[in-house]
């Protein structure tokens, strides 16, 4: 018994815009892949950019800072305890505002930094050490990397290639 091959354009479609041949479906035989050269200018995927959460992850006048002792790293402390509900994990990139302005920034939390009281930062990031109440309002939030979208046409880098 001969299996039937479906037609080509079952697996692939046509770019739009510059006519490359996309595949849709993987292709049941082998195929010869395409390699692309030259400059692709804008083409390229672009670099990802940063943004912060709309949302806070905490918000509350209970936080202090601690600056780096020793072998200690810089730590954010909340009296009453909610990092652990709030989510936080090692590793997390987080955005910090406060009343004062003076620990204001972008910070990383540590890879094992997360208690129910305490983050601790990466070993790069400083803090100056201040008390909740002289920290004010303290807000923390996710920071997030926007995705790149990279469907589409990967020859031309056009988004429209399917009709």
């Amino acid at each position: 018994m001969v299996d039937s091959v479906k037609n080509r354009d079952f697996y692939t479609y046509r770019c739009q815009v510059c006519g490359f041949e996309n595949v849709k479906k993987r292709i049941p035989h082998s195929s010869v892949p395409v390699t692309k050269i030259g400059d692709y200018g804008s083409n390229a995927t672009p670099t990802p950019q940063i943004y912060t959460e709309a949302y806070a992850m905490i918000s509350s006048r209970t936080i202090s800072f601690a600056a780096a002792s020793g072998s200690t790293p810089a730590k954010i402390s909340d009296a009453h305890n909610q990092f652990g509900e709030s989510h936080f994990k090692g590793g997390m990139p987080i955005n910090v505002t406060t009343d004062s302005g003076i620990n204001d920034g972008n910070y990383t939390i540590a890879a094992m930094g997360v208690l129910i009281g305490d983050l601790s930062l990466s070993s790069t990031d400083s803090l100056t050490t201040e008390t909740a109440a002289a920290a004010g309002l303290v807000t923390i939030y996710r920071r997030f990397y926007k995705p790149n979208v990279t469907t589409g046409c990967p020859f031309c880098g056009t988004l429209n290639s399917k009709n």
